[in-house]
């Protein structure tokens, strides 16, 4: 967990970055606390989480998502699971620059397939965003690696991303509330009559409509941890019928009565 120096003099950082570092820093043990984020491997989980935001969702990929050709629901929840094993790589490699660059360069690749697309790369879901999408992963990249160069604070990139995995990522596969979510969603294949369906029917629908060759405690277990594995017929009938009740908020019990 970072701890903070008493002032930026000696970090040859951006002065104003090291305002905002050291800013966050005071509360970051706290915050980590509170949010359930406790030990080394939550912490780079959790760090993970935060990078795949700050360079990935949060920008042109949102656009693409909303256009006629590019990835659906289930393709960018399955492709920002697998993007999440990427960025754990970049956080841990032994020179942790040359792993943000890696991870740019797997950002950036347009022939890679993209999880749950069926295929289908950027340059196919990725049309008329392509220059947009490679200007803010540069950006953001750049941003991270001048980051990263901070010596104000123990961490500096998970002192700065931590945050923005607890703001804006708290359903997301590396976050502590991951496993609740998943456990959620095997109770509510259990029992279709469960209040948290909401309408009357659709528990029993999306049971009745569950694919072929998929038993409840085999879909939670990988769900647990490689969801982007999933064939693209599971993962858009999770998105149809499930995420959108199992995530937090939770306004059921942890039992199925």
């Amino acid at each position: 967990m970072s701890e903070s120096p008493a002032s930026a003099l000696d970090c040859s950082g951006d002065p104003r970055n090291c305002e905002i570092l050291l800013q966050r820093a005071e509360h970051h043990v706290d915050r980590c606390q509170e949010e359930g984020i406790i030990g080394p491997d939550a912490v780079v989980q959790a760090t993970a989480v935060g990078l795949v935001i700050e360079v990935w969702r949060n920008g042109p990929v949102e656009n693409m998502h909303a256009s006629r050709r590019g990835p659906s629901d289930a393709a960018m929840f399955a492709e920002s699971t697998a993007l999440h094993q990427e960025a754990v790589k970049a956080l841990t490699a032994r020179k942790r620059g040359y792993g943000l660059l890696d991870f740019e360069r797997h950002l950036l690749d347009r022939e890679r397939p993209w999880a749950g697309a069926g295929g289908r790369t950027l340059t196919d879901l990725g049309y008329g965003f392509l220059g947009d999408y490679k200007q803010h992963v540069k950006a953001r990249a750049n941003a991270l690696l001048d980051l990263n160069r901070h010596t104000c604070v123990h961490d500096p990139l998970e002192v700065y991303l931590i945050p923005k995995a607890i703001m804006y990522g708290r359903r997301h596969m590396g976050m502590p509330g991951w496993p609740t979510i998943v456990e959620r969603i095997r109770i509510l294949l259990s029992h279709p009559e469960h209040r948290a369906w909401g309408e009357a029917g659709r528990g029993a629908q999306a049971v009745a409509e569950m694919p072929s060759g998929q038993s409840i405690d085999e879909l939670a277990s990988t769900l647990l941890t490689q969801p982007d594995t999933l064939p693209v017929e599971v993962l858009e009938w999770l998105s149809d019928h499930l995420l959108y009740c199992a995530a937090p908020p939770y306004t059921w019990c942890d039992t199925a009565d």
